[in-house]
């Protein structure tokens, strides 16, 4: 191995430690949701386009507005990330997306993914918005009635 070829390894394994660490050092908590309305709402679907053209788009629309409510009393005084997860779940295509009224970032979101809803310091201890909430979902994967399960994470 070369001079040159040695020190290209060395920094990129001294490269993937410095950008792993922070990963390593992260804690993720689940927060407690449950002040969170409506729990358990059925939300009625509809068709995104009534009238399917080419190509075809079998994609089914719901809105919903939800109260927030986040039990983050446990990280008061401490900065901390917080994010939106839904998890993998059925049907598979589910995707959402809201907006806020100002206290938790607006964003969208696909199954098995989640995205950063707050960062910064916690001031108090709930913290409360009211989210526009839009689910999205392919009909040809809809066989019965599914529950939507989100949950919101806290990462230190």
């Amino acid at each position: 191995m070369s001079r040159a070829t040695r020190k290209l390894s060395i920094l990129a394994l001294w490269l993937g430690a410095a950008l792993a660490a922070p990963c390593l050092a992260a804690k993720t908590t689940v927060i407690d949701d449950g002040g969170t309305l409506p729990y358990d709402a059925p939300l009625v679907l509809r068709w995104q386009q009534l009238s399917p053209r080419r190509p075809v788009n079998n994609t089914m629309t719901g809105t919903t507005s939800i109260r927030v409510r986040l039990n983050v009393g446990a990280w008061l005084h401490r900065t901390g990330r917080i994010y939106l997860m839904l998890p993998a779940q059925q049907p598979a295509s589910l995707s959402a997306s809201w907006t806020t009224q100002g206290r938790l970032e607006p964003g969208r979101i696909a199954a098995g993914s989640r995205t950063l809803v707050y960062a910064g310091p916690i001031t108090t201890p709930f913290i409360e918005d009211v989210l526009q909430l839009t689910l999205n979902v392919d009909a040809r994967q809809l066989r019965q009635l599914y529950h939507v399960n989100f949950q919101f994470q806290m990462d230190e």
